[in-house]
């Protein structure tokens, strides 16, 4: 019975915060979903949130094996996510109100379970960051750079491939025919997917960190190749078959083809980096110490749970805890003031009117 209402409290609980900050970010979630997802640059975001609920589903084992301890410090970055939200609010800037969701997440987790779990949920918490796209200044400059990398990389790849080739910016002159590398070419459809993919493989890889690094990092210039690749074939395809390869269905269908690619070459890369010796031999010294340390672990869990149990039912009998009515009520103010108050001037269209015709 005692376990059922621990459980029956904190199940309580996590549904008053999920419907506390569903009102304080719902604008902001509807944009994220609805517009910035759906953009095709970020389309892949939407499969993101099912793979950290894996990664947490992962650590299941490890987080029921560390006792929950409220912590005040978890204040700090929920402060921050209320400081990242107002600067959002009333410059009227995506960007803020995502950090803004992140940091007010971090921190009711650190508020309630303690600085010890937020370290065991550090990588998928961190996963959670890639589901937010760039600024828009930020996005059209990584895309410009691209559509110029990918064009010349692309010239170079035509001309040892033996063509006689012009490059005028994003233009590329194949003499009988003109093809222009805009924005769906640019590689930023293939970027943020693999950087994500080589992410999750860094961390599943059993290796040294400066291994992960070198895989993560390895991403970039592997996509960007993999592009311009992609934009040479259509060059080559083209004097060979016509208008057709570079539009329509076998345009996209290239895209998926040279994405597919690069994953097996991904797996390679870590198959190369696993012939390397580690730089350190205590990396053997450290798998057995980690074997010993979880085996004391096992001796004190028992302990940890009884002493975990009895501080939940001696300072938590009810679900109406400091931490949780103190948290549940600021962002319920926040959803107030922020939609109650209109922060933003409507300008009347006849305005918008008059300023364009002067």
């Amino acid at each position: 019975m005692i376990l059922i209402s621990l459980v029956r409290s904190h199940l309580i609980k996590a549904g008053i915060y999920v419907l506390a900050l569903i009102l304080a970010y719902y604008s902001v979630l509807e944009k994220l979903v609805f517009i910035d997802w759906a953009r095709a640059d970020y389309s892949h975001c939407y499969l993101i949130p099912f793979v950290v609920i894996y990664l947490i589903w992962e650590k299941r084992d490890a987080l029921l094996a560390i006792p929950s301890k409220t912590s005040w410090v978890g204040i700090l970055p929920f402060s921050l996510g209320l400081i990242f939200f107002w600067i959002g609010e009333l410059g009227g800037e995506l960007f803020s109100l995502y950090i803004s969701m992140w940091f007010v997440l971090v921190g009711l987790i650190w508020l309630h379970l303690g600085w010890d779990k937020i370290k065991a949920l550090a990588f998928p918490l961190f996963m959670i960051l890639t589901m937010f796209p760039f600024p828009y200044f930020i996005n059209n400059k990584i895309l410009l750079n691209l559509k110029l990398i990918s064009s010349q990389l692309g010239v170079k790849l035509l001309q040892l491939y033996g063509m006689s080739v012009y490059r005028e910016g994003n233009i590329i002159d194949l003499g009988f025919t003109k093809l222009q590398v805009v924005d769906a070419c640019s590689g930023l459809r293939f970027v943020f997917p693999i950087m994500v993919l080589s992410l999750l493989l860094a961390y599943w890889f059993k290796a040294h960190w400066w291994k992960k690094i070198i895989l993560f990092l390895s991403s970039v210039p592997m996509a960007v190749f993999a592009n311009s690749f992609r934009i040479a074939a259509t060059g080559i395809l083209y004097s060979m078959f016509g208008a057709k390869v570079a539009e329509g269905f076998f345009h996209g269908f290239s895209a998926w083809i040279i994405f597919m690619l690069t994953i097996p070459v991904l797996l390679l890369e870590m198959w190369l980096l696993r012939l390397i010796p580690p730089k350190y031999e205590g990396l053997k010294a450290r798998n057995i110490r980690y074997k010993v340390q979880g085996s004391r672990n096992k001796v004190n869990e028992r302990e940890e749970e009884i002493v975990d149990c009895n501080s939940q039912l001696m300072g938590k009998r009810s679900i109406f805890s400091p931490v949780f009515m103190t948290t549940v009520v600021i962002l319920l103010l926040t959803f107030g003031v922020s939609h109650m108050v209109n922060f933003r001037e409507k300008i009347p269209v006849k305005k918008i009117i008059q300023r364009i015709s002067a």
